[in-house]
């Protein structure tokens, strides 16, 4: 080889002098988190799916759900009919669940077992609504609520028609199907008005939550309110 051609080996650094940057190994421990994430939601969803089919396809399509109702009647797990209207002149939120639900409902009642414990909060009554019926009997309801040691008095626990329950979430512009819900909470001031509505699982969004309730329940409740129950006891 002559002089012209031969490489000057001098000026090039050894392979083994090479080091990687952060980034360059970081890639693939991201790149696999990124994947157990995706194979956790995919194996979330077609448990969904699963428990849609083996439940017979009682999923109703929303266009099939009858009109809304936003003035309705539950059976709370004491046995007693619970009524929309006797929360006139309370601060009250709505929550859907079903007490076999393994993952988000223990995540969102948890979240409102903390409210509830604080003293601040001790005026706001929490209505949890099954979408489970055929399984969600008055048992299994005290059962659950007493897992989350839920003060009768507050926290109520209520059942009711599947087709009935989905027509009340639709009046709180919820879709609810068989053990299908959206994890929101629904929250209402004195005088009936929905006010808010927060993801119940996140601890941000029930940070907002706290506060928007400790704002209504520092409001009046409306000048109208006695007269408006007085018209819906001649009502009925």
């Amino acid at each position: 080889m002559s002089a012209e051609t031969e490489i000057d080996r001098s000026n090039v650094s050894p392979a083994a002098h090479f080091t990687p940057r952060p980034t360059d190994t970081a890639i693939p421990f991201v790149l696999c988190f990124l994947l157990l994430v995706a194979i956790s939601y995919g194996g979330w969803k077609l448990w969904q799916v699963h428990e849609s089919e083996s439940s017979g396809g009682n999923a109703i399509p929303a266009g099939f759900i009858g009109p809304p109702i936003k003035d309705f009647e539950l059976t709370e797990r004491s046995g007693k009919p619970f009524r929309s209207s006797d929360m006139q002149g309370r601060v009250w939120l709505a929550t859907y669940f079903f007490t076999t639900c393994p993952g988000q409902c223990l995540r969102l009642n948890a979240n409102l077992q903390v409210l509830n414990n604080l003293s601040e909060l001790k005026d706001v009554t929490w209505v949890s609504i099954t979408c489970d019926p055929d399984n969600d009997t008055l048992e299994a309801l005290r059962a659950y609520a007493e897992r989350f040691k839920a003060d009768p008095n507050r926290w109520l626990f209520c059942r009711g028609d599947l087709e009935y329950v989905q027509r009340v979430a639709k009046g709180m512009l919820l879709y609810l199907s068989l053990k299908g819900h959206q994890d929101r909470a629904i929250v209402f001031d004195k005088g009936g008005k929905m006010r808010g509505e927060f993801d119940g699982t996140s601890e941000l969004e029930c940070n907002r939550m706290h506060d928007l309730l400790l704002k209504l329940l520092a409001e009046k409740a409306p000048a109208n309110l006695a007269t408006m129950s007085r018209t819906k006891e001649k009502s009925t």
